[in-house]
């Protein structure tokens, strides 16, 4: 669950949810600047379903004891992190092969700082015993990918062409995780003076955010071109502004399903009721270029 308070409530994004709005940003990208994924149909289940491990979890309405709210999707542990996300490869995994693969480079790659670099960790903090569970579930990822490769990799390119296209697509699923986070936990009223763009991402461990200028992931344009740097921004109400922009159409419009109830203490079972009684909220978001 991702939970934001604002203006006296909670605003609740299932993560499933959050993944469907991932799959609508890679099914509307690509233009003259920005190749279009290929293969096309697995990198936008794997995006849509890069979080299918959440369902069940989110389903529980986790619960923060200290606080009396739900858990947002950082403070869970880090044993049933493993879990939930082993469970979720497995679901993708058994339909779609190459999707399998992205959504456990996804999941490992949070335990490896999205495979920014050798030694780099996640922003989760799993103590001794967690980082354990972590590295076991890395290195078993890596091995069933050997297998699951040699079924993905098909007579149309050579292994060096998958391999650097299958990267540049894991690259892709990252950027739309965090555009779509930044679109689930984003006020949609502009900053009053918004100050220089940060990288996006260190932020979403906070519950409270105001709205502000922020560069996405590098990613290249295609497998084998340049890279180049998002900047995203909120510039008038409801309108996310993105330099450079990357989307077939000029207009690309979102909708985020969202929970809202009370921000005050709960009980467990009086907020499990709550969420499951009270209907969804759709917040829309409006994509255009920045300089339109």
């Amino acid at each position: 669950m991702i939970v934001t308070r604002r203006d006296g409530a909670l605003h609740l994004v299932e993560q499933v949810e959050h993944g469907r709005v991932a799959g609508e940003l890679a099914a509307a990208w690509g233009n003259d600047r920005f190749e279009r994924p290929t293969p096309g149909t697995p990198v936008r289940t794997a995006a849509a379903r890069h979080d299918e491990g959440w369902r069940a979890w989110d389903a529980r309405v986790l619960f923060h004891e200290l606080e009396r709210r739900p858990r947002h999707f950082l403070e869970i542990d880090a044993a049933e992190h493993v879990r939930l996300y082993r469970q979720g490869v497995e679901r993708v995994a058994l339909g779609d092969v190459y999707a399998g693969v992205l959504v456990g480079m996804h999941w490992t790659g949070l335990y490896r700082g999205r495979w920014s670099a050798p030694d780099a960790r996640g922003r989760l903090e799993p103590g001794a015993d967690g980082r354990a569970a972590q590295d076991a579930a890395v290195d078993a990822e890596e091995r069933r990918w050997i297998a699951a490769k040699r079924l993905a990799w098909t007579a149309a390119e050579p292994r060096a062409v998958f391999e650097t296209r299958l990267w540049h697509n894991y690259e892709l699923v990252q950027l739309w995780d965090l555009l779509s986070l930044y679109l689930c936990v984003m006020p949609q009223q502009p900053a009053v003076e918004p100050g220089p763009a940060r990288p996006w991402g260190p932020q979403l461990a906070a519950l409270e955010h105001l709205a502000e200028d922020v560069l996405l992931p590098p990613v290249r344009r295609s497998p084998f071109g340049p890279t180049e740097r998002i900047t995203v921004g909120v510039r008038e109400p409801g309108v996310l502004r993105l330099d450079p922009y990357p989307f077939r159409r000029p207009d690309v419009t979102v909708d985020v399903l969202a929970t809202v109830v009370p921000d005050r203490a709960y009980l467990p079972a009086e907020l499990a009721a709550r969420v499951r009684r009270v209907p969804t909220t759709a917040t829309t978001w409006r994509l255009t270029p920045w300089s339109r």
